[in-house]
């Protein structure tokens, strides 16, 4: 079942104006008889122990009459009584829980008496009629909780930010070091440690916030304090429960069950604290995910970016400048890269709107002196066909023909599917040979050949974007060395997946096949293996290998090893810097070494510089000892407004010990 969502519409219009119009002692029946052919809700806090809160329906009564009873009985026969001013309770047990899924479902489980919301990482909830509690500087928040996950990283329970907008506050959360933790901004965020819990346990926690301090309690005890010097400021952020909402983008989400939220307008003592717990015996039974996918050496340690090495002897080129205000282009996307007769090509995707909208066009340029200077930006398809848009895709030169597999949808995303095109070598201009792979067919690296003469293609199955739903990876394989024909072959996925934008690269390995694909639920690199050349797969699985949630590019190198470029780091999160690149030992399939090939700031090279940028959708080509790669900058900028940017790194500085 999902979360009821009340307390929205009608109902709130009706429930405010009738709070001011009490609290101005003013008589508020001719309004709520008015109003009362919806069924809103008159929510009321009984001063009976600190936490007490109840709903009253008024959707039965009569207009006027019964209103009028009920009101004059709320004010007259209890004696300490106000309309949702003081403490706010959020439960999954309530006919009337307030919380509105802002992402996602949640889902009802056991509770520690009834039932508790159940979230899976894909799942961020934002309770109502908090702003006037946490607007007074001087709050308590309690909350029960049941971890199922402690190797997700950072899980937010409940929290106050969204960052992308430069709000910050505060965060309840299970810490990427299994322990119980507050954060809390004052120029930076301050933290309070506490416990490591065990998978399927409840555990009650009290945050204590004080203009001057703020507590953390754990099961009725203080975990620890700190001393504030002056009040957290306070944004306009939302609260919100099982995640951050970033404006629309969900972060540090919770996998467990949330039961009973309580906000008192009041900083509660450590005795109260105390008396206010009671031990939960009920246990959940945590359903065990399968083992990572063993894509990292696990006997080498990772580094964090800071630490990694960086590839020496690179060149640093520009492909195509983000700069809107002459050419009038917001996005930029996907670039791909072929050597053909001695020139390379670079293809992008190139928006004058917005990113994924019906303006998209596919693009490219030419290079003759190995990436160092570009000829004229081109199209291969700007979509002419009604409602049409031809995106990024890749390039495959063979047979002393460049052929160019293009993204294409309808309107916004819709009908996704693949295009082929041909290069005239004699007048430089492409002929389209139409939809060659439907079902949503998005390729994402250039194809590989494989032993049994086939090509093999990998992409995702996509669809107009939603954050918490799964977009699988998938491979096309050709009819040999015929490029208009291929077949479509989805991947399916864990069970244990909920969020998934799986865009993919792979490697073949004889008939054993990688794919190695974007996660939407964690910074990891999803795994899945074909040992019958593409044409069945085990399901896309979570691996050892911190990877940032962006499309990789990977292969095979002329030595024999193994690479993907992305990011790749320990503690980085989903962060899309630095440019990094894994490679293995000559032969094997798993990664042993991580090197930066550019920070955010790279000095005096060519390219766009900033303290903090994406670096992000990398292609990779193998060209005369060197590994051409191709990726994204933004430059700082938001919504992929992206350069198109060229690092070419020689082979031999990438050997492994």
């Amino acid at each position: 079942m999902s979360v009821r969502v009340v307390d929205v519409g009608q109902e709130r219009t009706t429930y405010n104006k009738t709070k001011r119009l009490v609290s101005e002692g003013m008589d508020a029946t001719p309004f709520l008889a008015d109003a009362s052919g919806y069924d809103c809700a008159l929510v009321v806090a009984v001063h009976v122990g600190a936490f007490a809160v109840d709903h009253f329906s008024l959707s039965l009564l009569h207009p006027l009459l019964m209103i009028r009873t009920i009101l004059l009985s709320l004010f007259v026969s209890v004696p300490v009584l106000a309309i949702a001013s003081e403490p706010v309770r959020w439960s999954a047990d309530s006919a009337r829980a307030n919380v509105v899924a802002t992402h996602g479902k949640a889902e009802l489980c056991a509770g520690i008496e009834g039932e508790s919301w159940f979230f899976n990482g894909q799942t961020v909830l934002e309770p109502q009629d908090a702003r006037d509690v946490l607007k007074s500087g001087q709050y308590s928040l309690v909350v029960w909780v049941n971890p199922h996950r402690l190797n997700a990283g950072q899980q937010i329970i409940a929290a106050k930010n969204r960052y992308s907008l430069g709000e910050r506050e505060w965060s309840l959360m299970l810490d990427g070091n299994r322990q119980f933790s507050l954060y809390v901004y004052r120029n930076g965020w301050r933290t309070i440690s506490g416990p490591e819990p065990e998978l399927g346990n409840w555990y009650q926690l009290c945050m204590v916030m004080k203009p001057e301090s703020a507590e953390l309690y754990v099961n009725g005890e203080r975990a620890g304090s700190l001393k504030l010097d002056r009040p957290v400021q306070s944004t306009d952020a939302p609260l919100t429960l099982g995640g951050v909402n970033d404006d629309g983008n969900i972060r540090q989400t919770w996998n467990g069950a949330i039961d009973e939220v309580q906000l008192l307008p009041s900083a509660l003592s450590p005795e109260e604290v105390a008396a206010s717990y009671h031990p939960v015996d009920s246990v959940h039974d945590v359903p065990v995910p399968p083992q990572a996918f063993p894509l990292w050496d696990e006997n080498v340690s990772l580094g964090r970016a800071d630490d990694l090495p960086e590839v020496a002897n690179v060149d640093f080129h520009v492909i195509k400048k983000w700069d809107k205000p002459r050419d009038g282009y917001t996005f930029l996307h996907g670039v791909s890269l072929a050597w053909h007769k001695g020139k390379l090509f670079a293809s992008i995707g190139h928006n004058k709107g917005d990113e994924n909208t019906v303006t998209e066009e596919a693009q490219f340029r030419v290079s003759e002196d190995e990436g160092k200077t570009w000829g004229p930006l081109e199209v291969i398809d700007a979509g002419d066909e009604g409602n049409l848009a031809v995106s990024h895709g890749v390039f495959l030169s063979h047979d002393e023909t460049l052929w160019a597999f293009q993204g294409a949808y309808y309107g916004r995303m819709d009908d996704i599917h693949t295009r082929a095109y041909r290069l005239n070598d004699s007048t430089g201009e492409w002929k389209p040979l139409g939809v060659i792979i439907e079902h949503g067919f998005w390729p994402m690296n250039q194809p590989v050949r494989m032993d049994d003469g086939n090509w093999i293609m990998p992409g995702f199955l996509g669809k107009r974007y939603s954050g918490d739903k799964v977009f699988p990876a998938a491979v096309a394989i050709s009819h040999g060395n015929d490029f208009t024909r291929w077949d479509c072959v989805k991947i399916p996925v864990d069970s244990f997946i909920h969020r998934m934008w799986g865009e993919s690269s792979l490697w073949v390995d004889g008939s054993t096949v990688f794919n190695v694909a974007r996660y939407g639920g964690d910074a990891k690199a999803l795994v899945s293996k074909s040992d019958d050349y593409g044409q069945t797969w085990a399901p896309s699985r979570v691996s050892n290998l911190p990877m940032a949630t962006s499309k990789p590019a990977a292969g095979v190198l002329s030595n024999g090893q193994r690479y993907l470029v992305c990011t790749t780091a320990a503690a980085n999160g989903g962060k899309r810097s630095p440019l990094t690149i894994a490679v293995s030992r000559p032969g094997e399939n798993v990664f042993a070494k991580v090197f930066v090939i550019r920070r955010s700031m790279n000095g005096n090279a060519a390219g766009e510089s900033a303290a903090s940028l994406s670096l992000s959708y990398p292609c990779a080509l193998e060209h005369d000892g060197k590994l051409y790669v191709g990726y994204s900058n933004n430059g700082g900028r938001r919504a992929n407004q992206n350069s198109a940017e060229l690092a070419v790194l020689p082979i031999e500085s990438l050997q492994v010990p």
